[in-house]
């Protein structure tokens, strides 16, 4: 599978040697390889043969080297063009961290979306999966993807990050009044510039007694308490039946008497459904839209109601019912932090 530097000496010859021997067996145990670890690698310090036992795992599963990589929680993103260099972003800055082969390549796909039950070929060429509550997904394949899969893996942490680490001083203490004054909050921002991760420090703020329900088409705020409802989109099956819609789960949300709803991403129809739950009395409401203004946030939000349906003066409406815009930037040291706060007043 991908090749990475071992942690030691001699690591990807024994590697090698049990992948290879074991690599006929269907369903190897974790227990299998460590046998054969300990009797090809004699002599190899304990930390080498620890290490080789993930390696082994991790190929013989189809996650190979990748394996180590998404363990670190340092590591947000996993982006393979094709077949060639594995680039990550480690704290905030793009760099290789392997390579990897046609063959090896297809066999990560497939391995990637077999629990999912989703596909992807030439007839459907493109898939977003959520693989785990920290992991997303986004793979592309011939004919859309010229130079081979592309697949695009973004990783979540495993808990909110603090408010402080976005913004100080006078930012910051108004990112707190934002929560406890239950002012409604859209957040701009353009990909990969931390709106999300905003959204989720935001939320980690809400007193424990109020209840939340959350709506997003793929799971990423790691949220909990007993009074979080989370709610994700799904697409439909393979006869194309069973799909639900965010604009459904908005409409499904405000029948489970939320104090606050949230819309992890306003990106399509659902935006409609976001605009009458803030009209409903819903203070404290949040979402995030890509956009890089406060009026671009505002227009977009518009465009996306009104070519779900809605009708009247949604913009003059949007600014009367959204308290607080928060533009989010990505530096060139990689961190992600709050550019402006703007209040939205009515036209």
């Amino acid at each position: 599978m991908a090749r990475f530097e071992g942690p030691a000496e001699g690591l990807a010859d024994l590697v090698d040697r049990v992948h290879d021997q074991l690599v006929t067996i269907s369903a190897p145990r974790r227990d299998d390889v460590v046998a054969a670890i300990e009797a090809q690698g004699r002599g190899m310090a304990a930390d080498v043969r620890l290490a080789a036992v993930d390696e082994v795992l991790g190929r013989l599963s189809g996650l190979g080297g990748l394996r180590r990589v998404i363990d670190d929680d340092d590591v947000s993103d996993v982006l393979i063009n094709g077949p060639g260099n594995i680039v990550v972003e480690r704290l905030g800055r793009l760099e290789v961290a392997g390579s990897i082969s046609s063959v090896e390549l297809d066999r990560l796909v497939e391995y990637l979306l077999g629990p999912t039950g989703r596909r992807v070929d030439r007839r459907s060429p493109v898939v977003d999966v959520r693989l785990d509550d920290r992991t997303r997904c986004h793979i592309a394949v011939p004919p859309v993807a010229v130079n081979g899969p592309c697949v695009s893996l973004r990783r979540f942490p495993a808990r909110p990050r603090a408010l402080d680490e976005f913004a100080a001083g006078w930012h910051l203490r108004q990112l707190e009044e934002v929560v406890r004054d239950r002012r409604s909050v859209l957040i701009y921002g353009p990909t990969g510039s931390g709106k999300t991760s905003l959204l989720a420090a935001l939320l980690a703020c809400v007193a424990g007694s109020e209840r939340v329900v959350v709506i997003e088409e793929a799971a990423e705020l790691p949220l909990r308490g007993s009074h979080v409802v989370r709610l994700e989109a799904q697409p439909p099956n393979l006869d194309g039946h069973g799909g639900v819609s965010s604009a459904a789960l908005v409409a499904a949300a405000l029948r489970m008497r939320p104090d606050r709803l949230v819309v992890g991403e306003v990106r399509g129809v659902e935006a409609a459904g976001f605009v009458h739950a803030l009209s409903t009395g819903h203070r404290g409401s949040m979402g995030t839209v890509h956009a890089n203004t406060p009026d671009g946030a505002i227009w977009r939000v518009e465009q996306l109601a009104l070519g779900a349906g809605a009708v009247g003066e949604v913009g003059a409406h949007l600014r009367r019912v959204i308290d607080i815009a928060i533009g989010m930037r990505r530096c060139s040291s990689g961190a992600r932090h709050v550019h402006r706060i703007d209040e939205v007043t009515a036209p």
